[in-house]
């Protein structure tokens, strides 16, 4: 998948999914790798991949599943027509051409690119022109625009098949850093980053009520502070404890802190979902961020969630 997570048996999964189906919860089971090798398009892997999918859906009766990958996605929605499908994060759908795509491929939610997150003319127009379910990624920390993320996510497929490697560590922390750097040399990038204000999720629900969390390597620590802030469309601290991604791996190591409450009193939200992203001819961001943007402040949550930070 796209992130890199604890093997799994079948004993497991099928335990697994019988207990989120028990607590009347739908299971979506996440499939959305971005590259496994020139093998990937072979009959046998393929066979093999509808098989696992037959399994979990027709056995385990796990309702919808995940996917990034296009010309899988055909394949499911031509083998499983009953079985939901989720266009994953990483489709990168940005626009209202590839997102018609994805629906002729077969998908019934599209998770939009966070990229687009705050455009919010964008994300209504893609609703209406596809007459698909939106699915917005809230809490992902990652630079805006960022060059670093298809190889990022390439390496994280490739690890999450192959499991313990001896070089995970240093390539995850290679990337991290790369980010971090971007922010370290302006952190307005930490302003700019798509992610949406729990308090910000109402100005959304003409175009969804569907929202994802990010951060699901993370700690319980985490996962919970971010569901339960989410949840609560309210939260009073560093948003950076509620972030993923390289802005999170910032705030560990440097111990930035933005205060959510003053964000939100400076009209954030109606600023950036109203700008060009003409960022070198702006300055807001980078106005906000000199006056927002706290370094050496090492809440406890950062504790809490114990990163490793090379």
């Amino acid at each position: 998948s796209g992130r890199v997570t604890p093997a799994t048996d079948e004993q497991e999964f099928t335990q697994a999914v019988k207990e989120i189906r028990g607590a009347g919860i739908r299971a979506n089971l996440v499939m959305n790798s971005t590259c496994e090798g020139a093998q990937w398009y072979s009959s046998e892997v393929m066979s093999a991949t509808l098989e696992y999918i037959g399994y979990a859906h027709d056995t385990l009766g796990v309702e919808s599943i995940t996917l990034a990958n296009p010309l899988y996605i055909t394949q499911v929605r031509k083998n499983f027509p009953k079985l939901e499908i989720h266009a994953s994060v990483l489709s990168e759908i940005d626009c209202v051409q590839r997102a018609l795509l994805f629906k002729k491929a077969g998908v019934d939610v599209i998770t939009v690119d966070p990229n687009i997150n705050r455009n919010l003319k964008l994300l209504d127009k893609i609703k209406t022109e596809t007459s698909l379910r939106l699915k917005l990624l809230v809490n992902e920390g990652c630079l805006y625009k960022c060059p670093f993320r298809k190889f990022h996510f390439n390496a994280t497929s490739h690890f999450s098949r192959e499991g313990n490697s001896s070089n995970i560590d240093d390539s995850f922390a290679t990337f991290f850093a790369a980010g971090a750097g971007a922010i370290q040399d302006d952190l307005s990038q930490l302003l700019r980053s798509p992610w949406i204000r729990p308090e910000n999720l109402r100005e959304y629900l003409e175009i969804t009520d569907y929202f994802k969390i990010a951060g699901r390597a993370q700690l319980n620590s985490f996962i919970i502070r971010a569901t339960k802030a989410y949840m609560e469309e309210e939260w009073n601290g560093d948003l950076l404890d509620l972030v993923s991604g390289c802005s999170k791996r910032f705030g560990a190591v440097y111990g930035a802190y933005i205060d959510n409450e003053k964000l939100g009193e400076s009209k954030f939200f109606e600023t950036v979902t109203s700008c060009d992203n003409d960022c070198k001819n702006c300055g807001y961001c980078q106005q906000l961020a000199g006056k927002l943007v706290k370094l050496n402040m090492f809440t406890r949550a950062k504790k809490d969630d114990v990163l490793v930070v090379e």
